[in-house]
């Protein structure tokens, strides 16, 4: 909505208590890579960085002076060259609170990319004190027209209020809400009230645990006395500053594609070296089938040939005819020492048999003499007769 210049410290409007709402701020500021979300477990571990924290508690005008005896306690920074040096502003502007809580933990962080109006801002305020740093606030109009642009439509303006006029009423105008930062700066955890004259110094957290560990510790001690009562009627919010995870999702996503390409290359480098083994396996496996059956061929081309001649060397052996010698009525084969295989003592012996061929060549041998015997004697007594 458009904004008075002329009244810019006047003109600023209720927010919610909505991290969507501190995200679309954080935008119009032109701030990138960076979103606001809520925490709904105190205790519960916190994934990834965490640029701060804003909190928001209810106000409760009858209990502030309870509060004061905490404040009291309370440990506040009051070396000017420190204060001076951060961004701590003290709220001038009415129901403005919200934004100077976001601006609190932006301007604190040197690896957030603030965008043209911030960077401009925390370059006009450096050095300044706290009150004057409000009024740069206050005095910016982009910070004031993208306020006052996330108003809640309900919302209205309030006349000037000593009592109300720094803290903003964020549920309902019977209702007072108010929001403070906590951030690390410099190794130790401040908490950026711009109610409060100074930052609140909570001091550093251990070697062995993160700052978020050591505001757990500090925002669970302030839940129990926020009220003045332990547990009872507690009323807030919290909110963390974070880097926009929507760029982790994105750059963990090209991740992803980078990866399913690179795996998709391998995969087919693989398929062709498979395929080239493939093709290499089955001409190897061709050449060796051809050459067993070259070998398979000679082989039984050698066992022929070793058959006919085992064949031939055994007909020479049947073809060669034991001689035998006739010496009157006895005969006795007489057989070669190389056909014989037994000792001279076995084939002496008088219960050797000889073989079978043998025997009967020597039978048939015995009985031709035996035939042809009686007729020379025939022929012998024809002849006496004749004479």
């Amino acid at each position: 909505m458009p904004v008075d210049i002329n009244r810019l410290t006047d003109g600023w409007l209720e927010l919610e208590s909505d991290p969507g709402l501190f995200t679309l701020l954080l935008e119009d500021f032109g701030t990138q890579g960076v979103q606001v979300e809520e925490i709904y477990d105190v205790q519960k571990s916190l994934e990834g960085p965490v640029y701060g924290f804003i909190f928001l508690f209810r106000w409760i005008e009858e209990r502030r002076s309870r509060r004061k005896v905490v404040e009291e306690n309370e440990t506040f920074c009051k070396d000017e060259e420190t204060v001076n040096n951060m961004f701590f502003a003290q709220q001038v502007v009415p129901n403005s609170c919200a934004t100077h809580a976001l601006l609190s933990v932006l301007l604190n962080c040197s690896s957030i990319q603030l965008g043209e109006v911030l960077t401009r801002l925390k370059e006009h305020a450096a050095g300044m004190n706290p009150e004057n740093k409000g009024w740069a606030i206050g005095n910016t109009p982009e910070i004031a027209c993208a306020h006052n642009s996330h108003a809640m439509p309900q919302a209205r303006r309030r006349p000037p209020d000593k009592n109300v006029t720094t803290v903003s009423s964020a549920r309902s105008t019977s209702e007072t809400f108010h929001f403070v930062s906590y951030v690390p700066i410099n190794g130790r955890l401040f908490e950026l009230d711009g109610l409060k004259p100074y930052p609140v110094d909570h001091g550093l957290w251990s070697e062995d645990e993160e700052w978020t560990d050591k505001f757990k510790r500090v925002i669970t001690e302030r839940l129990g006395i926020s009220n003045g009562e332990q547990a009872q009627d507690i009323r807030f919010n919290l909110m963390a500053v974070v880097p926009d995870r929507r760029i982790a999702i994105t750059h963990k996503l090209t991740m992803l594609k980078t990866n399913r390409q690179i795996v998709l290359e391998a995969l087919q480098q693989l398929m062709k070296l498979t395929n080239q083994n493939s093709t290499e396996n089955y001409s190897n496996k061709n050449s060796a089938s051809s050459m067993n059956n070259s070998n398979s061929n000679a082989d039984i081309g050698k066992s022929e040939k070793s058959n006919e001649k085992k064949e031939k060397t055994e007909d020479e052996n049947s073809d060669d005819v034991v001689k035998m010698e006739i010496d009157g009525t006895n005969s006795i084969p007489i057989i070669s020492k190389e056909q014989c295989p037994q000792s001279t003592t076995e084939a002496s012996s008088s219960n050797a048999k000889p073989s079978t061929r043998t025997a009967k060549r020597a039978a048939a041998s015995d009985s031709s003499r035996t035939t042809t015997a009686p007729k020379r004697r025939r022929g012998r007594t024809k002849g006496k007769k004749r004479k």
